[in-house]
């Protein structure tokens, strides 16, 4: 999934900065093409990756300046399949751009308009709300993250997990058991609320200490399944906000890692799971193989009307 990646106000230019260093990767092309837009010029000298063509400067958000940016962005006929506004919405500019952004990127593309906007850490409750329903109101999608420490390794651990469903690497010529593809995580996002992110790793010890040790069929699987099922508890209680999820219309859930790792009895009963803690939701699954110690999930709920502050 190649996401047009536009970083507004101080905290989103950081992370697209991040994302321009860090993001995933696939056949050498870049999931994520990153641009910052910002009215403090110190905070556009400080990035380190994002390239010198591809940072604006803004003192206000006028229309006819934001339409500019727009303008420039899409002359340079890149293909993605969606555009990712990053803010936090504790920044009164970053806040107010990313709406003017939303709008006129709806008015000129076809592809989705997802945000991704981070709460402050003491917000002011009510003024919170209503910037999160008028965000919501101007793009397609609305993903949230508290702003946290590891912020930025979250982010990007959950938006290359994200990115990386429906790729395929030449190189390693591998398909999944259950493929899912860019429409899946669309579908699963589009939905009246907000969006919550939960990821989780693993680090496998080496092959072959895993088959001298785990040398029965069924020791193999119930290892392996038990696995998963942990990982996806884990990555329930790290979500991106703080949220209900039994208010969440639907939840896709990815695995990432080496092919045998994955069971279909661990996704399975990782299915089972979310449809006892989100029995409204329409759920989403499948995996992106990968040669690899790590083992990683991604988890997503989506829809969701109940936020906990």
């Amino acid at each position: 999934m190649k996401l047009l990646t536009i970083g507004m106000g101080t905290k989103g230019a950081i992370l697209s900065d991040a994302l321009a260093k860090r993001g995933a990767r696939v056949n050498r092309a870049r999931l994520f093409k990153c641009y910052a837009v910002a009215n403090d010029i110190d905070t556009l000298r400080s990035l380190k990756s994002i390239p010198e063509r591809d940072r604006y400067h803004l003192t206000l958000y006028k229309q006819k300046d934001v339409g500019g940016v727009v303008n420039t962005i899409l002359e340079r006929y890149e293909l993605f399949e969606g555009t990712l506004l990053l803010s936090s919405l504790g920044d009164d500019f970053g806040y107010t751009l990313g709406i003017e952004l939303a709008e006129k990127f709806k008015e000129a593309i076809e592809e989705p308009v997802l945000g991704l906007a981070t709460l402050p850490d003491e917000p002011e409750l009510a003024e919170l709300r209503r910037r999160i329903r008028e965000f919501r109101k101007a793009v397609d999608i609305l993903m949230l993250f508290k702003e946290t420490e590891d912020l930025e390794k979250r982010v990007i651990e959950s938006l290359n997990l994200l990115a990386l469903v429906g790729e395929i690497d030449l190189k390693k010529r591998q398909a999944g058991e259950v493929v899912v593809d860019t429409s899946d995580v669309f579908n699963a996002l589009i939905k009246e609320g907000v969006s919550a992110i939960g990821t989780a790793t693993r680090r496998l010890p080496p092959l072959l200490i895993r088959k001298i040790l785990m040398r029965k069929d069924y020791q193999i699987k119930g290892i392996r399944s038990q696995r998963m099922i942990d990982m996806l508890r884990e990555a329930c209680e790290n979500l991106s906000v703080g949220a209900e999820v039994d208010s969440a219309k639907s939840a896709l859930i990815v695995f990432s890692g080496s092919p045998e790792e994955i069971t279909m009895d661990g996704l399975f009963d990782c299915i089972s799971l979310i449809e006892e803690m989100a029995p409204d939701a329409e759920v989403r699954y499948g995996d992106y193989p990968c040669k690899s110690r790590d083992m990683s999930l991604v988890l997503l709920f989506s829809g969701i009307t109940k936020l906990k502050f």
